[in-house]
């Protein structure tokens, strides 16, 4: 994959909007069901016009290929997750409670994303791709948005604004590895479970002080 600069990634992500065309989104409202429930291969465009309820020309006027589908539905899940992360932390003034939150926020994402358990399941071949080997244009994005978060944070030492993009892209690597290997002697089985652990082990890499007593 060639590489893209980082903040041309988060631009696409942040972006995209096809939702504000009403067809679109019942596109890709169908599209991800059909993806989620007969995975990536089993589903053909007509599929997915039938689900839409809408003529298969509609859905290749708005997108081109199959992989172009499959890309905007990708780019539109990326999107509503930004989305759910930046209004779980906003509030929170406090880096340890951003860390903490977003580090739950992103595994009940996973846990409940019904395509991405599909694809871990069935079809981990078109997904691991790129989020392991083929990761650096996601990750880059990835970093790029969670190191805002970080800076925006009170309490954030000098030396660890000035080092958010490492920190975030360690944090993410963290977190990418409990979403794909979720199994271990980590305590992550519920909320309050996953929220004590990253505040214990993870929020001191950025604070840089001593972990809070839970």
């Amino acid at each position: 994959m060639a590489a893209v600069p980082p903040e041309n990634m988060l631009a696409r992500v942040l972006a995209h909007d096809h939702d504000a065309d009403p067809t679109s989104a019942r596109v890709l409202d169908a599209a991800l069901e059909q993806f989620a429930e007969f995975g990536l291969r089993r589903t053909s465009m007509e599929d997915v016009a039938r689900r839409a309820g809408v003529a298969r020309i509609t859905v290749y006027r708005r997108f081109a290929s199959k992989n172009a589908l499959v890309e905007a539905v990708l780019l539109r899940e990326v999107r509503r997750f930004l989305e759910v992360f930046t209004a779980a932390v906003d509030g929170l003034p406090g880096v340890a409670d951003r860390v903490a939150e977003g580090f739950v926020v992103t595994l009940r994402h996973a846990r409940g994303h019904g395509l991405f358990q599909r694809l871990m399941a069935t079809e981990p071949d078109a997904l691991l791709p790129f989020l392991t080997v083929d990761s650096g244009p996601f990750l880059a994005a990835a970093r790029t948005f969670l190191a805002g978060v970080l800076r925006g944070a009170d309490g954030v030492a000098p030396d660890v604004a000035e080092d958010a993009d490492v920190t975030a892209e360690t944090l993410i690597r963290v977190m990418l590895s409990f979403v794909l290997a979720p199994d271990g002697c980590v305590p992550l089985g519920d909320d309050d479970r996953a929220r004590r652990y990253a505040r214990r082990h993870l929020a001191p890499m950025i604070t840089r002080r001593p972990p809070e007593e839970p």
